[in-house]
């Protein structure tokens, strides 16, 4: 069976990674699964070394990070759809599997091919509204491809004038009904609400994570910042690949606390504190909670999993984006993170902070017996998730 597998075109490694543990993890054992990969020209060659097959499309759209005009959002538009047909007649899918591709309905529903959705909280939110902040976006719509990402999502901006007269708009209205959703966390933590339609159409995968290791240099760089900074605890501060939230005085907090601290956050502070923080864009996010104390991160949907796995408090920041905040908030609900609220929803955030900080260091920060709970559900949804059913629902 063929299966076309397409991730969300600008959402960098973030929506590319669950799918390619998907393969990797749940369907290459399978032999009747032939999966091909709709990916830019540099992911290709990744996937090639991995044994990967990959659609020979450099499925990329090159536009710089400034204010789009109707014009060049609408010629992106049709650039993509030309390649995921073109992907569709090269494939032949009997299954279509995607990570926020909005416009995989067009060659999804519109063929009449069944359609695999990985699908997280921010899509069928469940928090309770006295949670819920009226000036939140998603994260699509915010970060390093703001412009981009807005005009993707929303999908009345992207060029479809005379929508009523074009019958491709009803098929991009499907894009949060696919036939079959997985959902890569656990029940727990990423509730379905009371009312949510067809909930035996979901599935959980449990975190779809690489559980990566450093390089012999970066182990090598990490030993020795480490050894240097041996009597400090370690405190490990990110915002992702995508957010730009500034995290500047945090880093400046630790410093003069006599923390150690590492962080994939590029700024100035980096340089002026050679010897106390340890930067790098890219960490094996896995190992760097393992040999951290505490961490700090924007709640990103795989970020989030990575202390619960390694039973290390952490706090989550505000980024303005109700996907990751209300998982933050759940977390919170549950005793296993705390959260500091961004600037713009509470102005009393830092003294908020400082709270935390102060209860991490008494050890009250967390309810670890919570946490244990939540490391063997993650375990036994990731053991008990079987691709075959979930793609057998989406073929019946």
């Amino acid at each position: 069976m063929n299966i076309l597998t397409i991730p969300y075109v600008v959402g960098g490694l973030s929506h590319f990674i669950p799918l390619y543990v998907l393969q990797q993890r749940y369907m290459r054992r399978n032999a009747e699964f032939k999966n091909v990969f709709l990916v830019n020209s540099s992911i290709q060659k990744f996937l090639m070394m991995q044994g990967v097959q990959s659609v020979p499309i450099n499925y990329d759209y090159a536009i710089e990070d400034t204010s789009l005009s109707f014009e060049n959002v609408s010629n992106m538009r049709e650039c993509l759809i030309e390649m995921e047909k073109e992907a569709y007649d090269k494939v032949k899918p009997s299954l279509i599997i995607e990570d926020n591709s909005f416009l995989s309905p067009l060659i999804a529903e519109k063929n009449d091919i069944p359609r695999i959705s990985i699908q997280r909280t921010g899509t069928f939110r469940s928090i309770d509204e006295r949670f819920r902040k009226s000036n939140h976006v998603h994260s699509i719509q915010k970060g390093h491809y703001n412009e981009k990402s807005r005009f993707i999502l929303n999908l009345s901006d992207v060029g479809l004038s005379n929508i009523n007269d074009n019958p491709d708009f009803y098929f991009l209205q499907q894009y949060v009904k696919p036939k079959v959703k997985i959902i890569p966390g656990i029940p727990t933590i990423e509730s379905l609400p009371e009312n949510v339609a067809d909930r035996d159409s979901y599935f959980y995968s449990g975190p779809l994570l690489i559980m990566d290791k450093p390089s012999k240099d970066l182990s090598s760089r990490l030993d020795e910042f480490l050894s240097n900074n041996k009597e400090k605890p370690v405190v490990f501060i990110t915002t992702g690949t995508i957010d730009r939230t500034p995290i500047e005085n945090f880093l400046k907090f630790f410093v003069d606390r006599n923390y150690a601290v590492i962080t994939t956050c590029d700024c100035k502070l980096n340089e002026v504190y050679k010897q106390e923080i340890f930067y790098n864009k890219l960490l094996p996010l896995n190992h760097i909670c393992g040999i951290s104390n505490l961490v700090i991160h924007q709640c990103g949907s795989g970020m989030y999993h990575y202390p619960i796995m390694n039973k290390v408090p952490s706090l989550t920041m505000g980024t303005l984006c109700y996907d990751r905040e209300d998982i933050a908030q759940r977390l919170q609900e549950l005793g296993v993170s705390g959260h500091i609220p961004h600037p713009d929803d509470n102005p009393n955030y830092w003294d908020i902070f400082l709270e935390m900080i102060n209860r991490f260091e008494k050890n009250t920060l967390i309810d670890f017996d919570m946490m244990n709970r939540l490391r063997l559900e993650i375990n036994e949804t990731s053991l008990n998730f079987q691709m075959e059913e979930v793609v057998q629902y989406a073929l019946a």
